[in-house]
């Protein structure tokens, strides 16, 4: 998505953490509207709130430090429904942004680009095990092992990269590099939108093999 960062130059740190998040994961980061077309708004709120509120562009996110009285409502009535606060966990502002897709992924059209010789060799296997790994994942996590987590996550990263499956590669990474804090609430709504995103890339794979015998 190409996302307008406004206000966040006021704590240069987070500016910086937070660009690096977004170009890590594949955004175009911009400054000003003419710079492109804008998928969505980044408002810092720690400034002037009712200028950032005002910004016209939506959809947008609200990024605070602090929830003063009636952020939340003053946020909800200017069309920002999504607040979140810092340092910004970078499993939340996945959410936050994957909530905010304009379009749904197609896993499909990624099976079509992929190298067909590499799917029809992984595919069965695939399908077979992810539901396992995946309830390994949910396992090490609620048992806050981290080093489980890293692992596991790290094995579906590099597996769901054989299939050109974007979205599901950016959510094993971040879950990686978050691994730490595998026992946050943030953590498992990433798991459940993994196991969620996994369920599609599954159904294509099973349409993919029904239309390529020859290549399984």
């Amino acid at each position: 998505m190409n996302i307008l960062l406004v206000g966040t130059r006021t704590t240069p740190g987070h500016d910086a953490v937070l660009r690096a998040l977004l170009q890590g994961w594949g955004h175009q980061v911009l400054d000003a509207e003419a710079d492109g077309p804008v998928d969505l708004a980044l408002l810092d709120l720690d400034g002037a709130v009712d200028a950032a509120l005002a910004h016209p562009v939506r959809p947008a996110l609200g990024l605070a430090t602090f929830d003063h009285p009636g952020t939340q409502e003053r946020c909800q009535a200017a069309g920002l429904h999504t607040l979140l606060f810092k340092p910004v966990r970078p499993p939340e502002l996945r959410a936050a942004l994957d909530a905010h897709s304009a379009q749904p992924f197609d896993y499909a059209q990624a099976l079509a680009q992929a190298d067909p010789w590499i799917v029809g060799v992984v595919a069965l296997p695939f399908r077979r095990d992810w539901p396992q790994q995946l309830d390994a994942l949910e396992a090490a996590m609620h048992a806050a092992d981290a080093p489980t987590a890293h692992r596991l996550a790290h094995t579906l990263k590099g597996l769901v990269a054989n299939f050109h499956a974007t979205p599901l590669v950016r959510r094993a990474q971040a879950l990686e590099a978050d691994s730490a804090a595998c026992a946050s609430s943030a953590y498992h709504a990433q798991v459940a939108a993994l196991r969620a995103d996994l369920g599609l890339l599954d159904t294509a794979l099973a349409a993919f093999c029904r239309a390529n015998p020859d290549a399984i």
